[in-house]
């Protein structure tokens, strides 16, 4: 069993890290650019960053999404010339998504603005830690959910909505 003492000391330090990251992004050029990176098209464009000329059906279960969205947010970044489609030379069937140079260059700019002080977390590290906020953020999410389920429900509709406004603001810029 842990030990309260241990759990106590781990909630001021994410009451402090919080403040810090607070203090962290107001002193940023790019305030909160970063939090978009990792979702919808921003996903799509870090991991074909690290790999690119992936098949749809592979890059839609490298960032957990359904093959329908991917289609969806793949023919947005096609449309903005961020990203190519072409059929595999060895299966018709198959489509291949790899990043324009525009892509490239759109993907970079966006990366510099994560966070300094994650660059200090090898990748090991970085690793563990995203196994430890999953496990929290999952627990959290039960503990919202079985405190008030209108709450969960409201929170999944406020995220959908920033999500989507994203969206919509990234498709107008284009």
């Amino acid at each position: 069993m842990t030990n309260l003492m241990g759990q106590g000391k781990t909630a001021s330090k994410l009451v402090e890290f919080g403040m810090l990251q607070n203090i962290a992004e107001d002193d940023s050029q790019h305030k909160n650019d970063y939090k978009t990176l990792f979702q919808g098209q921003g996903k799509i464009l870090l991991a074909l960053s690290d790999n690119d000329n992936m098949s749809q059906k592979a890059l839609a279960e490298r960032v957990n999404m359904t093959p329908q969205s991917m289609a969806e947010f793949v023919r947005k970044l096609e449309k903005r010339g961020l990203v190519s489609r072409k059929k595999s030379s060895t299966d018709k069937r198959v489509i291949i998504v790899s990043l324009t140079e525009e892509g490239r260059l759109e993907t970079e700019k966006r990366t510099q603005v994560i966070p300094k002080y994650l660059r200090v977390l090898n990748d090991e590290e970085l690793n563990q830690f995203n196994k430890i906020l999953d496990k929290i953020n999952q627990q959290m999410y039960l503990d919202i959910k079985d405190a008030d389920p209108t709450l969960h429900n409201k929170y999944h509709k406020l995220m959908l909505n920033h999500v989507l406004t994203k969206i919509h603001t990234d498709e107008t810029k284009s």
